[in-house]
């Protein structure tokens, strides 16, 4: 009876496993990795991922008194979130049936992997640092804007880039392109089978997923107090500085309607190319990611970065500098990215293989760690089961992450 049981449980693993990897869409796009379990135990689950160094440039024959570029070790965190768990069990009359162990290990992989799905997309939604505002419905032109952001500030020329469109927008963008008559089988397809090609240089999926963008509240009136900007830094006491944010404090009647999520733009502070730091003539989007004081102190991202080798805007905030937000519709939001500016890092729990329970592990196609453990209780007849995740997701570049908002 104990080997059938280990039988039965290995066959619903092997299709969890399976299913876990046909079920992954966006992840599968993400940077990955798979840090030392030993490690993570020891750093409280956090590791730190570097990100690029960038350089300032001198002119003259004699530089010897020229300033040096700062060398700035710049880096993130990553830190594994609670893990994630499908629980269930079979009685003694269920197990007599193959067919429910199949179809609750199909369930329990693609539960999981939307799961990972739903919160990349929502993490990339809620801090990318581009932001496309359009008016109206979604079309092919607002993709090719979305590139044209990321190429003048020096971003993504020679890198994949990815967009992933909502079902709602990619519905837009296959009715604008079946409307045109001059794209041959592309108006075809979009017209008959709303089959979207790739948008501008994006590999262009459609997904599932929906995360809102949800409309800011009465913030009008909100200025900038005091001129501020950002000086990037290694190490803040003794921890790296995440260099990616900093507190922005404002003013205004209405700044405690502010809320984590809202995007916004700040009176004459445009992006600059992030190399050649030329001004881009395109005013920096900004995000909130998290707010205290009443709304007076905004954490947003990027930080404020005027001079130096990692400037990335023409001018620090002037006092009084008015905020215009930009998400005045709730809608769903299409993301972008480019190859490396997201990151998904897997984790593995160690649940020991001797005291009871029967644990499988695995690594699927895509690298990813699965975990399956099953206790068989005698007198009650029942057979519980836990499958699990453990993983990390960080937006590493949030300057190389977009999104899109239509119907605004």
């Amino acid at each position: 009876m104990a080997n059938s049981l280990t039988k039965d449980l290995e066959i619903m693993f092997e299709n969890f496993v399976e299913g876990y990897d046909a079920a992954c869409v966006i992840s599968r796009e993400a940077e990955s990795s798979y840090p030392s379990p030993q490690s993570m135990q020891r750093a409280a689950d956090t590791f730190y991922r570097p990100q690029n160094y960038n350089a300032s440039v001198v002119t003259g024959l004699d530089v010897s008194a020229a300033t040096k570029t700062d060398v700035i070790q710049r880096q993130v965190p990553t830190v594994f979130r609670t893990p994630d768990n499908v629980v269930y069990t079979f009685d003694g009359k269920e197990l007599r049936d193959p067919d429910h162990k199949k179809r609750m290990g199909d369930a329990a992989a693609a539960r999981l992997a939307a799961e990972i799905d739903k919160n990349l997309y929502a993490t990339v939604a809620a801090q990318a640092a581009i932001v496309v505002k359009k008016a109206g419905a979604l079309t092919w032109d607002d993709g090719a804007t979305a590139e044209a952001l990321l190429l003048s500030r020096g971003i993504g020329a020679g890198r994949e880039r990815k967009m992933f469109l909502n079902p709602f927008d990619y519905k837009d963008i296959a009715k604008d392109l079946g409307n045109r008559a001059y794209l041959g089988d592309r108006s075809k397809d979009a017209y008959e089978r709303s089959k979207v090609p790739d948008i501008a240089g994006f590999a262009t999926f459609r997904t599932d997923n929906v995360a809102n963008l949800t409309v800011t509240g009465t913030v009008s009136g909100t200025t900038v107090s005091g001129a501020q900007s950002f000086t990037p830094t290694a190490m803040t006491g003794e921890v790296p500085t995440d260099n990616r944010r900093m507190v922005l404090n404002v003013a205004g009647a209405n700044i405690a309607n502010i809320k984590a999520g809202d995007a916004f733009t700040i009176a004459n502070v445009n992006a600059v190319h992030q190399i050649d730091k030329s001004d881009t003539g395109q005013l920096m989007t900004f995000r909130v990611i998290s707010v205290a004081g009443g709304g007076a102190n905004l954490t947003v991202t990027p930080a404020i970065i005027a001079t130096g080798p990692y400037q990335n805007v023409t001018a620090a905030a002037a006092n009084s500098a008015p905020l215009t937000f930009l998400n005045t519709a709730t809608k769903p939001v299409n993301a972008f990215w480019t190859q490396g500016s997201v990151t998904l890092d897997y984790g593995k729990l160690a649940f020991p293989t001797d005291q009871g329970p029967a644990v499988m592990t695995a690594t699927t196609k895509q690298g990813v760690p699965l975990l399956m453990s099953a206790n068989f209780t005698n007198l009650a007849g029942k057979v519980d089961i836990r499958c699990t995740t453990l993983y990390a997701v960080t937006v590493l570049e949030p300057e190389q992450c977009g999104i899109i908002i239509a119907n605004q």
